[in-house]
C-alpha cells in the first residue's frame, strides 16, 4: 500500500503585535472626536457662571432644536450632490425660493394647504433639475452652475415678491407644523428625523447610495462598470433640491413670514455641518450621523457663546471658521484613506 503524504502548508498563526491596538484607537478618535467635543462644549456651557442659568434649560434646548431645522434639513440635502462628487450653492436660495412658493400659493392664490406645500417642494425639484442638467448633460462646473443659479433665483423672487415680507393670510395648519410641542418635543424635529432616516436609508441601504457613492469616488470607473453617471449627478440634485424644498417649506411654517432676504444665509451653514459631519462617524464620507452633530456642534458652540453676551458677528464667523476647518480634515481624511500624500 502506498502511503498518502498531506503536501499542504501548515497552517501558521502569526501571533498579534501590541502595536496593532494603536490603529484602532487612532481610528476610534476620527470617528468621535467631534461627538467628544460636543459632550465637553455641552459641559461648559452647562458650568461657566455666564451660561450655567440658561444653558442646561430644556426651553433652550428645545430652541437649539428647534432653530436649526432648516439648517439640518438643507446640510442633509447638501450631502447628496456632495457624495456624488459635486457641490451644491444653492441650497439657500431655493430654501428661499420655496418659503416664497409656498406661501404666495397658500395665502395669495388661496390653494389648499397640501397643494401650496407640494408646490414650494415642486419648485425646490426643478431647480435642482436645472443644476443637474447644467453639471451633468452641459458640462458646466458644479459650483460655478450652482453659484449662478442661486443669483438668479434670488433675482426673480426680489422681481416677483418687489423685496416685500409675504405675512398676511398664512394659514394657520401650516404654521401649527413649526411651532409648538408634539409629545414633549417640537413639531419640527420630527420632519429632521424623517428626512434623516430617508436620506441614510438611501445612501446606506439601496443599490442607487452605492451608485452615488461610486461616481463621486471616480466617475471614470463608475462609467466602465455600466453606470449612467450623467443621470446619477442629475439625480443627486433634484433629490438635493427637492429636500431643500421641504426645508423652505418648514423655514415659513417657522416664521409665519416668507422673506425674500433670508434664504442665501443657510448655504454656509449646511456646507459648514455636512463637512463637519464629513470628519466624524464615517470619517472621510459624507454621512447622516455626522452630518446632524455636525449641525448641534456648530449650533451648541453659537448658542452657548450668545448666552454668555458673545456679539452679533459671532455666528457668521464661527460658521465660516466650521467650513474651513472642516474642508481641511475632511480633505486630509479622505487622503490619507486613499494613500495620497
Amino acid at each position: 500500500m502506498s502511503t498518502v503524504t498531506n503536501t499542504e502548508p501548515e497552517q501558521k498563526t502569526i501571533p498579534m503585535s501590541p502595536r496593532r491596538g494603536r490603529p484602532g484607537l487612532s481610528v476610534m478618535l476620527e470617528k468621535y472626536a467631534l461627538a467628544a467635543m460636543f459632550i465637553v462644549l455641552c459641559l461648559a456651557f452647562s458650568t461657566m457662571s455666564s451660561t450655567a442659568e440658561t444653558f442646561p434649560t430644556l426651553a433652550n434646548i428645545k430652541n437649539v432644536l428647534g432653530s436649526e431645522s432648516v439648517i439640518a434639513i438643507a446640510a442633509l440635502a447638501s450631502i447628496l450632490p456632495l457624495t456624488c462628487g459635486q457641490f451644491d450653492l444653492s441650497v439657500g436660495a431655493i430654501i428661499g425660493l420655496s418659503s416664497i412658493v409656498t406661501a404666495s400659493a397658500a395665502a395669495t392664490h388661496d390653494l389648499p394647504v397640501v397643494v401650496a406645500v407640494l408646490a414650494g417642494v415642486l419648485a425646490g425639484a426643478v431647480v435642482g433639475a436645472f443644476n443637474g442638467w447644467l453639471v451633468a448633460y452641459r458640462g458646466v462646473n458644479a459650483l460655478i452652475a450652482t453659484l449662478g443659479t442661486s443669483t438668479l433665483v434670488a433675482g426673480l423672487i426680489s422681481l416677483y415678491t418687489d423685496n416685500q415680507i409675504i405675512s398676511v393670510g398664512i394659514p394657520e395648519g401650516l404654521t401649527n407644523l413649526g411651532s409648538g410641542d408634539l409629545l414633549g418635543i417640537p413639531r419640527p424635529v420630527y420632519a429632521i428625523v424623517i428626512v434623516a432616516l430617508f436620506v441614510y436609508y438611501l445612501l446606506r441601504h439601496t443599490p442607487y447610495g452605492r451608485y452615488l457613492s461610486s461616481v463621486g469616488a471616480s466617475p471614470a470607473s463608475a462609467r466602465l462598470v455600466g453606470l449612467n453617471v450623467p443621470r446619477m449627478i442629475l439625480s443627486s440634485f433634484v433629490l438635493s433640491g427637492a429636500l431643500s424644498g421641504i426645508a423652505g417649506v418648514l423655514l415659513l411654517a417657522r416664521a409665519g413670514t416668507a422673506n425674500p432676504q433670508v434664504g442665501p444665509g443657510f448655504t454656509l451653514a449646511a456646507l459648514s455641518a455636512a463637512f463637519l459631519g464629513a470628519t466624524a462617524i464615517r470619517p472621510g464620507t459624507f454621512n447622516v450621523p455626522g452630518t446632524l452633530l455636525g449641525v448641534l456642534f456648530v449650533a451648541i458652540s453659537v448658542n452657548g457663546l450668545v448666552l454668555a453676551g458673545a456679539a452679533d458677528w459671532v455666528e457668521p464667523t464661527f460658521n465660516g471658521a466650521a467650513l474651513l476647518v472642516a474642508v481641511t480634515l475632511s480633505t486630509a481624511i479622505a487622503r490619507r484613506r486613499t494613500g495620497q500624500s
